[in-house]
């Protein structure tokens, strides 16, 4: 499924169910209903490239509920194992769920590739991972599924969207602010 930049999601990503830590259902597009939303899919619960996002992620949180953006964190694992993610990552405060199907990664676009896991610039993410102090677990979730984020606007129009290609790719955090930011200036010069 192709996104776009300035267009609407699909209904495919709108309508995914993704489960709550309690393991009730939602809609996805309940992240961006009544506020613009910086959605991240994360490859797994246990993947240290996704810790270290999140570690990025996690000093801009206060900023981006600032300028008016929620921030959902998306993974694949079981309600249990997404409960411990949030723990661990110290999530209480944002909005996660998981989607085991892998129904929103697939809308969403995302790669999902064993060289992207076990490839040679992969095993080199994870040599480097390693150096900076995050190392992957047993995968809780689909190991070989790829993250991504996106930005979607509270209208359900597209404003950011990217595909990591293999373990250790990430958004630049600071290019998701600028969004937001970017975002909010659009805002204030239509009113």
């Amino acid at each position: 499924m192709t996104l776009a930049v300035g267009q609407p999601v699909p209904r495919a990503l709108a309508d995914a169910e993704v489960r709550d830590p309690a393991g009730e259902a939602h809609r996805l597009a309940e992240a961006w209903r009544e506020r613009d939303a910086v959605v991240v899919f994360v490859r797994h619960f246990a993947c240290a490239g996704c810790a270290e996002h999140v570690a990025a992620l996690r000093p801009r949180l206060a900023e981006l509920a600032a300028l008016g953006v929620g921030v959902t964190i998306v993974g694949n694992g079981t309600p249990p194992q997404l409960a411990a993610f949030v723990e661990r990552e110290q999530l209480a405060d944002v909005t996660c769920v998981t989607d085991p199907s892998l129904a929103a990664y697939r809308a969403a676009g995302l790669v999902r590739s064993a060289w992207g896991t076990f490839g040679p610039r992969a095993l080199a993410e994870h040599v480097r991972l390693g150096v900076r102090g995050y190392a992957s677990g047993r995968a809780r979730g689909d190991h070989l599924q790829q993250g991504g984020t996106l930005y979607v606007t509270r209208a359900g129009a597209l404003a950011y969207h990217e595909r990591q290609r293999r373990v250790g790719d990430r958004a630049p955090v600071g290019d998701v602010v600028d969004v937001a930011l970017a975002q909010r200036a659009l805002a204030a010069e239509a009113v």
